[in-house]
């Protein structure tokens, strides 16, 4: 089974698809997938200001043992334009029983999509949380012009459209009706979140040796994430619990640091709120190990694959309604899920602070919690959904007993 999948970008900055796509084909050979990935060589989203080139170091962990083939995109970079992609893929596709394309709107899934269609070749989708309602509403103007020159087609015409949430396929329910649904979650490595470097590393490095309470964010800075609601939340945290901290971490392509830290200062805890850019492998486990409480108050997450990572971190975890799994994290008592109001977040993270051993209750829970979301779980359901697309029936769930090497 050779699948080719394909994606605009692989920057690991630029959030989960492109770690999933690494780690999805990482996992599939031990299920005998061979898998290849095409993208571009951008290292930041289409939507951000500038647009540098990937180097290795860029890459998801993993990403170095794979068949990866990066093609230079040229303008408009915004659309993430690529001849020699659209060339290569045309190319590569015959070679394959399956195309995977990732994420809308854009020139490679375009080109992937022509090249399967002329190759006879069948194609399932990953929105990748790009048809959510609350981001159908940005630009709609340009990306119902994308639907009608091809975008509905491509859709209309997929073996099958991946999901990966029930709340996902239920907000997607009118797109595409005909098409079967597989919805299989995202995965993670559960085992590297079990034993975590000490805390005080990225308290010493990023906090001044800070001692106290930690609330934090982990994840790519957006505007989807609702981070000004997460800023003002804490503004009312600190007046319950003074010697708090927020540490903002993740990577910041869209330029929203500046704005954040003016509301900080307008809010009166600028002192309190430190932005550390990206951070990876040792760093990133140490700052969820520092986290007393690890925030979410995302408007809109089709999975939220920074959500089950903390959770597998024992993280005491407050998110909202938005990430689309909050519905089967509260159903386990995994993590609290409030309304997406600064009010409601530092009500539920004041409440937190003060409560050591609910945080221990929610962290104990939410690690067992996302061991469903473990590689080993989720490559099997994979697998077999690309084997029933090869076949020409896509089925959603793995065989049971299936497993993987």
């Amino acid at each position: 089974m050779k699948v080719l999948q394909v994606i605009p970008n692989l920057a690991a900055r630029t959030g989960g698809p492109p770690v999933a796509v690494v780690e999805s084909s990482l996992a599939l050979a031990r299920c005998g997938v061979e898998t290849t990935i095409f993208a571009t060589d951008l290292a930041e989203a289409a939507s951000a200001p500038s647009h540098a080139r990937v180097t290795p170091g860029d890459l998801p962990q993993g990403a170095e043992s794979l068949d990866v083939r990066l093609f230079p995109a040229r303008w408009p970079q915004r659309l993430v334009f690529s001849p020699a992609l659209w060339r290569a893929v045309h190319e590569q596709a015959p070679r394959h029983d399956v195309v995977h394309i990732h994420s809308l709107f854009l020139f490679p899934q375009f080109a992937a999509y022509r090249a399967a269609r002329a190759a006879g070749v069948p194609y399932v989708v990953s929105a990748r949380g790009a048809l959510d309602p609350y981001l159908r509403r940005r630009n709609r103007h340009l990306k119902a012009i994308n639907d009608a020159l091809w975008q509905r087609a491509m859709l209309a015409d997929a073996a099958a459209l991946h999901l990966t949430s029930d709340e996902e396929a239920r907000l997607l329910r009118d797109v595409a009706p005909g098409v079967p649904r597989a919805v299989i979650p995202n995965g993670i490595r559960w085992a590297d979140y079990q034993a975590l470097p000490p805390g005080q590393e990225f308290r010493t490095r990023f906090l001044d040796g800070h001692d106290g309470p930690v609330v934090m964010y982990l994840g790519r800075l957006s505007h989807k994430k609702g981070l000004d609601v997460l800023v003002r939340a804490f503004a009312a945290v600190r007046r319950e619990v003074p010697d708090a901290r927020l540490a903002i971490v993740g990577p910041d392509d869209e330029g929203l640091t500046p704005e954040l830290a003016a509301l900080a200062v307008r809010e009166g805890v600028a002192d309190a709120v430190t932005f550390t850019g990206m951070v990876r492998g040792r760093d990133k486990l140490a700052a969820l190990a520092a986290a007393n409480v690890w925030a979410l108050p995302s408007h809109s997450e089709n999975f939220g694959i920074a959500v089950a990572e903390a959770l597998a971190a024992g993280r005491a975890v407050v998110m909202s309604p938005g990430v689309n799994i909050a519905p089967e994290i509260a159903a386990a008592s995994a993590g609290v899920v409030c309304e997406l109001t600064a009010e409601a977040f530092a009500a539920s993270t004041v409440a937190l602070l003060r409560d050591d051993a609910g945080r221990a209750r929610y962290g104990q829970a939410g690690r067992e919690f996302a061991r469903r979301y473990d590689w080993d779980a989720v490559a099997p359901q994979l697998a077999d959904l690309y084997e029933g697309i090869a076949s020409g029936a896509p089925r959603a769930e793995a065989p049971e007993g299936r497993a993987c090497a």
